[in-house]
């Protein structure tokens, strides 16, 4: 099963919602939380049309103004929606796998972009969360950080960073472990001020469930957001290939010998 959590920057354009139609088709997506669509209404046109004609389900949190709104869609085909609740800064939704019978909560959310109203937005996760008797998985913009390295500059709200960690440790939280881009926004400057804000936080219940679960930002274009897509590694599909160095390398005779000879190979080719 995958899922997608993307801060969209507005839904109105045909090409980001060509964007998300083909994240849905070539990453075979069953849930996709999106946020910041900037829209009131979607026609039934325009849900079909994002789902590219794959059976989905949608719930939506409609814009304040020009801003905000969550849009929750499930592959309906494998997934039934059992039970569902819109708040201010998310949307629950009881899920049940029609080839399992596993049930669990998911809630995508989108959190205030002035850190005055954060801790109002953990007090109502915190109350999601506490009401909460089955696994659970949240995903989305939390427009939080949890630690000072998750911002490139120096200018941390510390005691915000506890609150928000103070909550995840309250209710047995667990980052999804990410690879690709270290930080999901940018405000694309010249001099940019790049933040972690989205991620995946799953219950130990719900890791328990899908203990090989891992998460990727593919390349971010469009939205000043990345992308995120976690799969709970079902059906052994493969991670994300990365290239990693291990300076040991640098021990062995054989090392430089060896790169030399594959480089004047691929020079040559």
């Amino acid at each position: 099963m995958r899922v997608l959590s993307w801060n969209v920057r507005g839904l109105g354009k045909k090409a980001r919602k060509r964007q998300v139609r083909d994240y849905i088709f070539k990453e075979r997506i069953e849930i996709a939380g999106l946020q910041e669509t900037m829209k009131h209404d979607f026609s039934d046109h325009d849900l079909h049309e994002l789902a590219g004609g794959i059976n989905f389900s949608w719930l939506w949190l409609p814009a304040k103004g020009k801003s905000g709104s969550i849009l929750l869609g499930v592959n309906i085909d494998h997934l039934e929606v059992v039970d569902h609740e819109i708040r201010f800064f998310s949307i629950r939704a009881t899920i049940r796998d029609r080839r399992s019978n596993f049930r669990w909560n998911f809630v995508t959310v989108y959190g205030p972009a002035h850190n005055d109203s954060s801790p109002i937005f953990l007090d109502k996760l915190d109350s999601l969360c506490s009401n909460s008797t089955l696994p659970i998985l949240l995903g989305g913009d939390f427009n939080l950080i949890r630690s000072c390295d998750e911002k490139n500059f120096e200018h941390y709200n510390i005691p915000l960073m506890r609150n928000f960690n103070s909550f995840i440790g309250a209710h047995q939280l667990r980052e999804v472990s990410r690879r690709g881009a270290k930080f999901t926004w940018t405000n694309k400057q010249l001099s940019p001020t790049m933040v972690t804000l989205d991620r995946f936080l799953m219950s130990d219940s719900w890791e328990n469930r899908f203990p090989l679960t891992f998460a990727w930002s593919p390349v971010r274009i469009g939205s000043d957001h990345s992308p995120i897509i976690l799969d709970t590694g079902e059906q052994g599909a493969s991670r994300p290939r990365y290239f990693y160095f291990d300076n040991r390398w640098l021990l062995s005779p054989d090392f430089i010998p060896k790169v030399r000879d594959k480089w004047e190979q691929s020079f040559y080719i």
